[in-house]
């Protein structure tokens, strides 16, 4: 491991990389454990409790026991998921595969089909490559994303074909022949509504009693008549492949080794790795036929990830600028109460959660970031893209919305000023400090200074005491922090 860092600022970094933001009660906890310790609790999640209740459900249930299906609903219990999760690295990796697997709800137009493929991307984030491939590929929302439940023998359609070996897997090696003869034997797969009878009408109702049993809304099924059995040529080799072989062969490739663990390696860490680095990640991802969590072990214990090109020179994303804020407020007891203790699957969740997490999700959009609507098959352009100067604006914009001004004080600003003051701070410096690590800020003497000096001219320790004096010098402290280059960089 790299040496120049401190074991606090290691796990930090794994925090901010792996996780959703480093915050000081997760730091405190992973620091017990020692880096390796850390990176086992962190990655081998399945056994920690998630700290998740409400079911999605609740938050497409309204008042009157009415259903709004819309995919923005879902992206909110998504981002609460966030706020809330104990397994930080499950949440970030869906993120990665949704960038990945790119689906959209600007086409996938029934709320509940993002929802199960939501769920298809997190309960295979950190598993068998192979196994998630195959699950993705039946997943009702992504057949209909690229028209895979249209193609049939006597037209296939080419969209999944493509989009499978230019993006999910090989990237390189293949021919405009060999995603003709893929699509070839993608065809006769399809989806159906479960709930659907025209006989009994109301289809709304129908819906909801299908949500209530448990059942499932969509089903995926294969129609013979429809599937292509013929010889196929497909990469050098002939035979009468079907989807399964056909996924088994793309997977096998060493250009889809190449693919998955560069993208993966530059999610964690930086563009363009070492072909030392490469070559590592690709042995663990062979060697273990296809898991993920080895190639994400491989990357959080390499020195290389450690290094000063990778530690704090990554942009942050709207989700790692946005909910890394919230979750280092410490603000999960609070949403925690909110939620009614005997609350059901169609009990509405609460006016102040759907209210909180939608202004979320619509805050991460004003930053480039629409959860469940990327831009195209491609997913979203990170890096330096996300700074834009209506992104800039928006994450400086923050510190008004989250703490005030001198016009409003937020629900919020005495929970922080409480927050920051401590037991009582001696002087600005000391509350400037304060500030920056409860967000896990690096920043210089000379900037700290600069929080200090808008600080004193608001009133200094002293005005933390009061809400309306509290949300202007929490609101000022904001802009200045969330503007700086520095921030901005995880």
């Amino acid at each position: 491991m790299a040496g120049d860092l401190t074991l606090r600022e290691k796990i930090a970094h794994l925090l901010r990389r792996f996780g959703l933001g480093a915050t000081r009660a997760e730091l405190d906890e992973l620091e017990k454990l020692g880096l390796e310790g850390a990176i086992h609790r962190l990655l081998d999640y399945d056994a920690v409790d998630p700290g998740i209740d409400p079911s999605p459900w609740e938050f497409a249930f309204t008042e009157g026991d009415q259903l709004n299906l819309d995919s923005p609903r879902f992206a909110q219990y998504w981002t609460y998921r966030m706020l809330m999760t104990r397994r930080p690295v499950e949440e970030k990796l869906t993120l990665f595969w949704h960038d990945h697997f790119a689906v959209s709800a600007a086409k996938v137009e029934f709320g509940p089909m993002m929802l199960e493929y939501l769920n298809t991307l997190r309960s295979h984030a950190c598993g068998n490559f192979r196994t998630m491939l195959g699950a993705i590929s039946r997943d009702p929302a992504m057949m209909q994303w690229l028209d895979l439940s249209q193609s049939n023998k006597f037209s296939p359609n080419e969209n999944f074909a493509r989009e499978l070996l230019e993006l999910f897997t090989m990237s390189k090696g293949y021919t405009e022949g060999d995603v003709k003869e893929v699509a070839r034997a993608f065809t006769g797969w399809s989806a159906i509504p479960t709930w659907l009878d025209p006989q009994k009408g109301d289809y709304p109702d129908q819906i909801k009693r299908t949500v209530k049993q448990g059942g499932p809304l969509i089903l995926f099924i294969i129609v013979p008549l429809l599937q292509d059995t013929g010889t196929k040529t497909i990469l050098g080799q002939t035979g009468n492949f079907d989807q399964d072989d056909v996924l088994d062969m793309l997977v096998a490739r060493p250009e889809t080794a190449e693919n998955v663990t560069t993208k993966l390696w530059e999610f964690f860490a930086y563009p363009n790795p070492e072909p030392s680095v490469k070559a590592r990640l690709q042995r663990a991802f062979v060697s273990s036929k296809y898991e993920i969590r080895p190639v994400l072990h491989e990357i959080a214990k390499s020195d290389e990830f450690y290094s000063a090109k990778c530690v704090r020179t990554k942009v942050k994303s709207p989700v790692d600028f946005t909910v890394a804020l919230l979750r280092q407020l410490e603000l999960q007891p609070i949403l925690k109460s909110l939620r009614k203790p005997d609350a059901k699957l169609d009990t509405p969740i609460a006016n102040e959660i759907t209210g909180a997490t939608g202004f979320l999700v619509g805050w991460m959009n004003q930053q480039g970031m629409l959860l469940l609507y990327p831009p195209d098959v491609g997913g979203w352009e990170w890096g330096e893209k996300w700074i834009t100067s209506a992104a800039m604006l928006a994450r400086m914009q923050t510190a008004d919305l989250l703490f005030g001004n001198d016009k409003e004080v937020r629900p919020l600003t005495d929970y922080v000023a409480k927050q920051i003051n401590g037991t009582g701070r001696a002087n600005s410096l000391e509350v400037a400090r304060a500030f920056a690590d409860r967000f896990d800020a690096s920043i210089p003497q000379p900037k700290l200074e600069l929080l200090a000096d808008a600080c004193e001219k608001r009133g200094g320790p002293q005005s933390l005491l009061t809400p309306a004096k509290a949300a202007p010098l929490l609101g000022e402290m904001g802009k200045l922090l969330f503007g700086m280059p520095e921030f901005n960089m995880g």
